[in-house]
């Protein structure tokens, strides 16, 4: 850790002083060989991963940082958040001083608190307009531990947005959710994130579909969730997850319907989330999903049901067994253990036999706004 702390010092002091940060400016021959290597990720991602490690060995920051990312969050990698604060460090010593917020986040995951205040710090001296605020939400939401001071975490959060820094602005709902006892959400930033996403900012449309769920606010009808359902370029597994509760609420009596429609649409990755919250809102409709899922892979799992019938039951043994997590699916298929190990299962299996689909179907975006670790 101090190695890496030497390193991003050196780093952000060349930068300082406008010299080279352990990386110059990529020829256009690195950049194109990155977006390559980002486009074959969608479509083959052992292949992918393969080429953004050829360019993290030639110590490329942006492919580092993607690596960083996919180890965090377990895409075509197993899921190692030591791993991904390592390779955080290492973009950072290559010069992408970008990834300091993100490392911090992954730091007050692993419960380094005082590393991760220091690498806000390191991000801020370094200009990056995200510091503040990810500082100011980490203090609200007591993401820093025993350091973190919510009060004022979530005074200087508001202040921020007040003075129209989106990156607040969209941290202040995730602030709220976390301090029960705070005011709702003011008016006017209300109004500020609900223009955001009428103007196709897909972040603002997650922050408040969030919030609106979460934090019980008189505003948060139905409707205005549906509206911002529709916001174009929310992540599927937002959109996802949203609609899945919205049709609780909407549709109680043929949730188990539109749940299979919403959970159609799901790419690969999003359906182990979307199974264990189908799962969470109502058993039987997760049950004709799970049933679904394996007919479609070919296991015989008797008549349409929404109920724990005995072909459904061998079906599912015979599926633990197949795909070797028999042991996980031993305590019941209804205990929330052998669901959570069926879905993720599930989720590989579809993307097995599933074509290729759109790049943001299977990763988050890169552009480095709140939300992106």
């Amino acid at each position: 850790m101090t190695r890496m702390r030497t390193a991003a010092l050196a780093c952000l002091a060349g930068l300082f002083l406008g010299t080279q940060s352990g990386q110059a400016d990529p020829p256009r021959d690195v950049r194109a060989q990155f977006a390559e290597a980002m486009a074959l990720h969608a479509s083959a991602p052992q292949d992918g991963i393969a080429a953004l490690l050829a360019l993290a060995q030639a110590g490329y920051g942006r492919a580092l940082d993607r690596l960083a990312y996919f180890h965090l969050t377990g895409q075509s990698v197993p899921r190692d958040p030591h791993a991904a604060r390592a390779l955080y460090a290492e973009a950072v010593a290559a010069g992408h001083s970008r990834s300091l917020v993100s490392l911090a986040k992954v730091e007050m995951t692993l419960g380094a608190f005082a590393e991760a205040q220091t690498t806000l710090d390191l991000a801020r001296a370094a200009g990056d307009a995200r510091a503040e605020p990810t500082l100011a939400w980490a203090h609200a939401t007591g993401r820093l531990g025993p350091r973190s001071d919510p009060a004022a975490g979530l005074a200087r959060l508001r202040s921020l947005a007040a003075e129209n820094n989106r990156d607040a602005q969209l941290l202040v709902p995730a602030a709220l959710i976390s301090n029960p006892a705070a005011p709702d959400l003011s008016a006017p930033l209300r109004d500020r994130l609900e223009d955001r996403a009428a103007q196709g900012d897909a972040r603002a449309a997650e922050a408040l579909l969030r919030y609106l769920r979460l934090r019980a606010d008189p505003t948060g009808t139905p409707e205005a969730r549906v509206a911002l359902l529709e916001t174009p370029g929310l992540r599927p597994k937002i959109r996802i997850e949203e609609a899945l509760h919205l049709a609780a609420v909407q549709q109680a009596r043929r949730f188990w319907r539109a749940a299979e429609e919403i959970v159609a649409t799901a790419p690969p990755a999003v359906l182990p989330r979307a199974l264990v919250v189908t799962a969470r809102l109502n058993r039987n409709a997760y049950l004709r999903l799970l049933q679904k899922e394996l007919d479609a892979l070919g296991y015989d799992t008797g008549a349409p049901s929404p109920y724990l019938r005995a072909p459904l039951i061998r079906a599912i043994n015979r599926f633990c067994r197949d795909r070797d997590i028999a042991l996980a699916c031993k305590p019941g298929p209804l205990k929330s253990t052998t669901i959570k190990a069926l879905a993720a299962e599930l989720g590989t299996a579809r993307a097995e036999t599933t074509p290729a689909a759109r790049p943001q179907d299977h990763q988050e975006r890169g552009d480095g706004r709140p939300g992106r670790t």
